[in-house]
C-alpha cells in the first residue's frame, strides 16, 4: 500500500515554474499511473481535468491544473510563455572585445537580458503597432 501512496504523490504533486517543471519523475508512457489503462479516453480526460484560477493580477496568473499528464502541463506552460510579448536586444555591434568571452556568446547573453518596456508600444513582426494612448 505504501508504494501505491508514493505513486499517487508523484502523480499529484508537481510544481511548474517559469523555466521547468519541478519534483517530477520521468516515465515512458502517460498512462503509467493508471490502474486501468482502458480509462484513457477523451471522456475521462474531460471528467478529470480541473482548472482553478488561484490569483489573477495585471502581471501574474496563478493556476492550479489537475488531472492531466506532466507532459501536457509542460506544453501548456510553454505555449503560454511563447504568447507573452517580450522585448530583447536583437542586433549587437561589437567594436572591440578584449574579454575572454567570444563575440557570439556576448551578443547572445545580451539578448537574454529582460527589458522592461510598455507592451502596448511594441512593433510586432507583422508590422502592427498597438498604441492604446
Amino acid at each position: 500500500m505504501e508504494s501505491r501512496e508514493k505513486l499517487k504523490k508523484m502523480k499529484e504533486y508537481i510544481s511548474i515554474g517559469t523555466e521547468k517543471i519541478f519534483n517530477v519523475s520521468t516515465f515512458e508512457h502517460p498512462a503509467t499511473f493508471l490502474e486501468d489503462t482502458s480509462a484513457v479516453s477523451l471522456k475521462s480526460f474531460i471528467e478529470n481535468l480541473k482548472i482553478n484560477i488561484l490569483s489573477l493580477t495585471h502581471e501574474e496568473l496563478v493556476v492550479d491544473v489537475s488531472g492531466i499528464d506532466v507532459s501536457l502541463a509542460n506544453a501548456l506552460r510553454r505555449i503560454m510563455i511563447s504568447e507573452v510579448p517580450t522585448m530583447a536586444i536583437e542586433k549587437v555591434i561589437i567594436y572591440q572585445n578584449t574579454s575572454i568571452i567570444p563575440d557570439e556568446v556576448l551578443a547572445h547573453r545580451l539578448g537574454l537580458i529582460p527589458i522592461l518596456a510598455e507592451p502596448d508600444l511594441f512593433v510586432y513582426k507583422d508590422g502592427k503597432v498597438i498604441n492604446k494612448s
